[in-house]
């Protein structure tokens, strides 16, 4: 139960409703006008809304006190901790993210449980498109680091994106996530060019079987590739975020989830995060990937 991390100081949000939209496969120009006017309202594309005729996420949309927020709860207390720890994690390697608040659904006055909840990070002024508007495919490799040329104006915007985009796959590597579909993360436009938008979703975190291959929607990161332990031993900026991962303290990371949400994490929880650091640095250090 996710509850027992709480305790007289944990920082709770409240999420009151009288009542959530029920999801039925009928009611397809409903939903679509609910979540174009979400989208309009957010910044958020529409298809990350609803898509019809499974996809639908209008009921996790709460606005209050006139600010979008998204709430989600599975009731896993191992999903929870990872979402709060992923966003510490991506602040440390120096990435935009989600900032979440633990929160309590109540509907009708009735506690319908507890989960996280994120402010909109996106904004009207700029457009969010995902690496399916792009056209962008799997790879079984890093190649995607290449192609995303074609979607920058200059050398300078290229540039910056791939330093976005190498964070993103060790950040992603040494957490081992499991579901960075295309739903999973964003590109953002504006006036300044293209970058990568902050991330979300930590939830499928720490529990990958083989930890030498991360795979996301347009690429992987295999240290067993030989092509890939190359790029990775060439490349300066690769260079420096593996040594960036070599450094990383999990205690740290852990206690500032506690610090930051006022909660506390049992032993058994931190070993196994412990652990798992432990044996991402052993594997970079096995397949010699740093210099």
């Amino acid at each position: 139960m996710i509850e027992r991390y709480f305790n007289n100081k944990t920082n709770i949000f409240r999420i009151k409703v009288d009542n959530l939209i029920k999801f039925n496969e009928v009611n397809v120009d409903k939903f679509n006008l609910i979540a174009k006017n979400i989208s309009k309202e957010t910044g958020v594309p529409k298809e990350l809304i609803y898509t019809a005729p499974y996809f639908f996420f209008i009921d996790r949309w709460h606005k209050i006190d006139n600010q979008w927020y998204f709430y989600k709860g599975d009731g896993c207390d191992f999903h929870f901790i990872n979402e709060l720890l992923g966003e510490i994690i991506s602040e440390y390697f120096g990435l935009e993210t989600v900032h979440y608040k633990i929160a309590q659904l109540c509907i009708n006055g009735e506690n319908k449980g507890y989960g996280v909840v994120s402010k909109n990070f996106c904004n009207t002024e700029s457009t969010y498109k995902s690496a399916w508007d792009y056209g962008f495919n799997p790879t079984g490799d890093l190649s995607i680091l290449q192609k995303i040329r074609d979607i920058c104006s200059t050398e300078k915007e290229y540039l910056i994106l791939l330093n976005d985009m190498k964070k993103f796959f060790i950040r992603d590597f040494y957490a081992s996530q499991l579901d960075r579909t295309g739903n999973n993360f964003l590109f953002k436009i504006d006036t300044t060019g293209i970058r990568l938008a902050p991330l979300y979703d930590y939830e499928n975190s720490f529990e990958s079987i083989d930890k030498c291959k991360y795979r996301n929607q347009i690429g992987e990161l295999n240290i067993t590739n030989p092509d890939t332990r190359r790029l990775l031993l060439t490349d300066d900026k690769f260079q420096e975020l593996l040594n960036l991962l070599m450094g990383t303290n999990m205690s740290i990371f852990i206690e500032l989830v506690e610090d930051r949400h006022k909660i506390l994490i049992p032993n058994d929880i931190k070993d196994y995060y412990f652990k798992d650091d432990s044996e991402i640095k052993k594997l970079v250090l096995k397949h010699k990937i740093i210099k």
